[in-house]
């Protein structure tokens, strides 16, 4: 219907479609102008161990035993006695459980373990940013934290929110997320260019 044909309707059903049409408008311009919403993160006790995190074992009464190493490409380390151990794609709570059984079915009796991550691999940030690169990883960092870190967005980057690549299950999962989105070890934000 064309504003011509808004002249031969009655005067009740002429407002009702002009009442109509603003509030699609209005409607439309809302969703446009609302960032999404922040993404929920997973807690860091349900983190998977990957290659490039830091993790430092500790066996009481084993001075010897005690390491602090970077995970390998391969996803393993390298522990006295054991040799290679695969702990990528288990939280630290699991690796200790596999270490723990290891050395207790071959070297040491009831042996006291403790695994944890000493560093997490980075995070990235990457397009309408000053710095894009790559940055060490903290809990409770959000994409606006980052950001600033990364020396902030450049005069051509939408400011309202960012796609955020996430590892989900062994995939990889890209999605629009609002700025408050906390990041996750070996996160990558991508900032994008605004339309206009």
């Amino acid at each position: 219907m064309c504003f011509a044909d808004l002249r031969r309707l009655s005067g009740a059903a002429r407002c009702g479609c002009i009442g109509l049409v603003a509030v699609l408008l209005a409607a439309v311009a809302g969703c446009a102008g609302t960032p999404p919403p922040p993404e929920p993160t997973p807690s860091l006790e349900t983190y998977a161990i990957g290659a490039g995190d830091r993790v430092k074992v500790t066996v009481l009464e084993q001075e010897n035993m005690t390491i602090e190493t970077d995970v390998a490409d391969d996803g393993t380390i390298e522990m006295p006695l054991v040799g290679s151990l695969r702990v990528a794609g288990r939280t630290a709570s699991e690796a200790r459980a596999a270490l723990t059984e290891r050395l207790a079915r071959d070297y040491i009796k009831d042996p006291k373990v403790n695994f944890d991550v000493a560093k997490y691999r980075p995070f990235y940030v990457l397009g309408q940013v000053n710095r894009p690169g790559s940055y060490p990883f903290e809990p409770e960092v959000d994409i606006r934290k980052a950001v600033a870190i990364a020396g902030g967005f450049t005069r051509r980057a939408d400011t309202g929110a960012a796609y955020l690549v996430r590892e989900i299950a062994g995939r990889s999962d890209r999605r629009l997320v609002g700025l408050g989105t906390r990041l996750y070890p070996g996160d990558v934000i991508e900032v994008d260019r605004r339309v206009f």
